[in-house]
């Protein structure tokens, strides 16, 4: 991707201080967020324009006040059009792009062309370039003087910008360094490569993979798991890919709860592995098991969505492969048969009540 021209910074005649009153110039919500709102649009209306009643209770929100700022926000990333209590909101093509692309390529140039819409994040990124972005004060007072961002709205803008920064580093190679494009590069040829550096991401769903670490389950990951999630359409995520400041379990948590699928190798009945299966359960999410030996299983868990696989068998990895692809399919499908009765039950109540309300 050809690199992007640095431009001046912004400097407006007024300082930045109180904003009460004034419109916001960028989105309150992260663009990851905003996706969501493109997804059902495309996903349970057939790209057909949404009144915001309906697409509220698509996505499982109430049409209040917070639900109205995250469809503006889609407006300012220039994925939806139409805002309002009353209005229908349409997908725009740079939505369509991500939602619908042709390819991945078009997928993570239209992200980065949807972040960049937003004319205080092109700028703020043209700024600062290929230097480190500080995360304290520096940064702050960077945005109110350099930018006139206000005052009681730096915070806020702050914490979106980099987290949309972090959400886009893997779609591309931009904001890359040379060795960590090198790394992920290597990644995705199924080679070892740097586990700090996110592989080339190509989806926007994902299956977080709960599994024992080591060289043997590294190796499976690598070659049966990560392609299998990929052949069924999601991105795999697994917890030793996060290398963020802050709790692990937040950040797994996090994950589950943004998860469209989880897979889950229960041999060995690693105690982690059995750890993140409950927090996936709390979750009410659908998860697909699989083990060398059955007994790993819970006896409790062994109606659901269990993958057994026999090691010993020379075509073992390519049978796998094929039945975690086509289990996870169905497991988004019909999510029910993958959840426990009693979490399932809960799902199906706040499913219930969401139908109420709306």
């Amino acid at each position: 991707m050809a690199k992007i021209t640095k431009s001046k910074p912004r400097r407006r005649s007024e300082p930045a201080s109180g904003s009460k009153g004034k419109i916001w110039t960028f989105p309150k919500y992260t663009l990851e967020e905003a996706v969501t709102l493109a997804q059902a649009i495309e996903e349970k209306n057939a790209g057909n324009p949404f009144p915001v009643k309906d697409l509220a209770r698509a996505v499982g929100k109430q049409p209040d006040w917070r639900f109205l700022d995250l469809v503006r926000a889609g407006n300012l990333y220039g994925l939806l059009s139409g805002t309002g209590a009353t209005a229908k909101i349409s997908l725009e093509k740079l939505g369509q792009d991500i939602v619908a692309p042709s390819s991945p390529s078009q997928r993570a140039t239209a992200l980065w062309e949807a972040f960049r819409h937003v004319e205080d994040f092109k700028q703020v990124e043209d700024f600062y370039g290929d230097k480190t972005i500080p995360e304290d004060e520096y940064f702050l007072n960077t945005l109110t003087r350099e930018f006139n961002i206000p005052k009681d709205r730096v915070d806020r803008f702050a914490e979106v910008f980099l987290k949309n920064m972090s959400y886009l580093k893997p779609f591309s190679s931009r904001g890359r360094t040379s060795a960590e494009v090198r790394s992920a590069t290597t990644a995705d040829a199924g080679s070892a490569a740097d586990a700090s550096v996110p592989r080339q991401r190509e989806f926007l769903d994902t299956c977080f993979v709960m599994m024992p670490f080591g060289e043997w389950p590294d190796r499976y990951y690598k070659e049966i798991y990560a392609p299998a999630v990929k052949a069924a359409g999601f991105e795999p995520i697994r917890a030793d890919e996060l290398f963020h400041t802050g709790s692990v379990v937040e950040q797994i948590w996090e994950q589950i709860e943004k998860a469209k699928v989880l897979l889950a190798d229960l041999s060995g009945r690693n105690p982690n592995v059995f750890y993140e299966l409950g927090l996936a359960h709390a979750a009410r999410k659908p998860v697909v098991f699989t083990a060398s030996n059955v007994e790993d299983v819970p006896f409790d868990l062994r109606h659901l969505r269990v993958i057994p696989y026999e090691i010993r068998d020379p075509n073992w990895g390519d049978k796998l492969r094929q039945h975690l692809t086509d289990y996870l399919r169905n497991a988004v499908k019909v999510p029910a048969k993958s959840i426990p009765h009693p979490f399932r039950r809960l799902r199906e109540e706040e499913e219930e009540d969401d139908e109420a309300k709306g």
